[in-house]
């Protein structure tokens, strides 16, 4: 037999740093991606940017310091170039740079032939986020007085990692030497800040503060505010046939205004955040919680709207000076090179921003068609839908639709703000379902995760004791021992 050496094809998936960086457009969170786009315009030259100033909770256009449909004040944020009047602009060109120099899947954002990596650096698009205290200090800024400025220092220095003031204002006037009311003035202009709570000392003044502030919006139960102010130790031991003794009224009474504190109100206000950790300290990297697309009741069905489609406009510069001028072009053939790679750059940039939004309404278009019964009824009737039968009715990758959709949220029709996550997450109506059963036990028998599984068995629900200890822990809700002897909480944690 004779051995000789035969050539043999590998087919190896070649990462290109376009490709990683289109992916990491994609996965951006709406802060993220404003942070990106500014960098990006300060840095290209060929690039312009043009935005439209709208509320960022409900994509309703501004003209002034507060948005006329959902009354929502908003901070003073740098905008890049507002110029509400300047129409999207047309970024094609019959230039022959700007002719497509690679090709790729749009959808699954893969790419079949090699392109310059060298000439589009995927680090340079790594936003650099601005920590809590840094955001606080700056909006503090525009509200005290500078002479009042070491003042904002000391008590935001002392926010906890869940955003309570762990320092006296007596103690703070003390340390810098002046008058408790100015301590006490910079820490009431401190606790007007989102997020809301924030700067409170405890728990009660926490959540009475963000009930003040949600209550314009959605008006409480007329229990919620005496439960918050006398009975909050009762209420984090979910004894509310307690509660409903002394206050002299119906327990299913009870009931609505601990439903609306823990649906509404959020015991941790730092923890809105996003975080890596719940151990995270307050100067970690966050931000803020906007909505990416808003689902509206239209009069052909839900209809989804992209928020940064309303917001962001682009154009690519195509001419530079003197660019007709041959003897210039031959002086001046680094500029002109310079000049074509940014306008290389910044239509990748453009185009990869385009696809997110293709990417994303697609998404949301067929998450909101298999979710028509939750968006009307509510959780309970959540269809238990996955992200591998998305990408498969869009013919897309499954990392595809996890990237388009991971940390994006959506505001639905009866203004609830939730993670587009929620959507996929099926374990949802079920934890529902506990809780209300949980809440209905007979307080002299508490039900035990055994029981809690026959229930529900019986409801067509099968589930092992094991993984209603689990759900019931996510919740934060004790045992049927803990919850007999008052130390299980019905309270929503972070």
């Amino acid at each position: 037999m004779r051995l000789e050496q035969t050539p043999r094809t590998d087919q190896n998936v070649r990462i290109s740093a376009r490709l990683v960086t289109s992916s990491t457009i994609l996965h951006l969170s709406s802060d993220e991606l404003e942070r990106t786009i500014n960098q990006e315009q300060t840095e290209n030259p060929a690039l312009e940017v043009t935005e439209q100033r709208i509320c960022l909770f409900c994509s309703t256009p501004l003209y002034g310091p507060s948005c006329t449909v959902c009354g929502r004040i908003i901070q003073n944020t740098p905008q890049l170039a507002f110029t509400p009047e300047t129409p999207p602009q047309n970024i094609t060109s019959e230039n022959q740079w700007e002719q497509q120099l690679f090709f790729y899947d749009s959808d699954n954002y893969g790419f079949t032939e090699a392109d310059n990596d060298d000439a589009y650096d995927p680090m340079a698009l790594i936003p650099t986020s601005e920590t809590l205290s840094e955001n606080l200090l700056r909006q503090l800024e525009a509200l005290v007085a500078p002479e009042d400025g070491l003042i904002a220092e000391q008590l935001v220095g002392n926010l906890n990692g869940r955003g309570y003031l762990e320092i006296s204002v007596q103690e703070v006037a003390e340390h810098l030497q002046v008058p408790l009311e100015r301590v006490e003035y910079v820490l009431s202009q401190l606790q007007t800040l989102e997020p809301i709570g924030i700067g409170a000392r405890n728990l009660r003044e926490c959540l009475l503060l963000q009930l003040a502030a949600v209550s314009e919006q959605h008006p409480p139960h007329h229990l919620t505010h005496i439960i918050i102010d006398q009975y909050l130790e009762q209420l984090k031991r979910n004894q509310l046939a307690e509660i409903a003794r002394k206050l002299k009224v119906p327990e299913s009474e009870v009931r609505q205004a601990s439903d609306y504190i823990g649906n509404m109100l959020h015991p941790f206000p730092s923890y809105i955040y996003h975080s890596t950790n719940n151990d995270t300290p307050l100067g970690s990297s966050t931000s803020y919680i906007h909505p990416d697309i808003i689902i509206r009741q239209g009069e052909n069905g839900f209809e989804v709207e992209l928020m940064e489609e309303k917001r962001y406009n682009f154009r690519i510069e195509t001419h530079y000076p003197d660019q007709n001028n041959q003897a210039v072009r031959e002086t001046n053939k680094d500029v002109q090179k310079y000049m074509y790679q940014n306008r290389d750059r910044a239509k990748f940039f453009v185009d990869c921003i385009h696809r997110r939004w293709r990417t994303l309404k697609r998404v949301a278009e067929i998450v909101i068609s298999h979710q028509k019964d939750f968006l009307e009824k509510g959780i309970l009737y959540l269809y238990p839908l996955t992200r591998a039968e998305v990408a498969s009715i869009l013919h897309l990758d499954e990392g595809t639709v996890s990237r388009a959709t991971a940390n994006k949220y959506a505001l639905l029709p009866n203004g609830s703000l939730i993670p587009i996550a929620d959507f996929f997450d099926g374990s949802l109506r079920i934890k529902y379902i506990l809780r209300e059963l949980i809440q209905a036990e007979n307080p002299k028998h508490r039900l035990s995760d055994e029981e809690l599984a026959h229930i529900l068995t019986a409801r067509d629900i099968p589930l092992a004791r094991r993984t209603i200890a689990k759900y019931r822990e996510e919740m934060g809700i004790g045992s049927s021992r803990e919850r007999g002897s008052g130390q299980g909480s019905c309270l929503k944690q972070g």
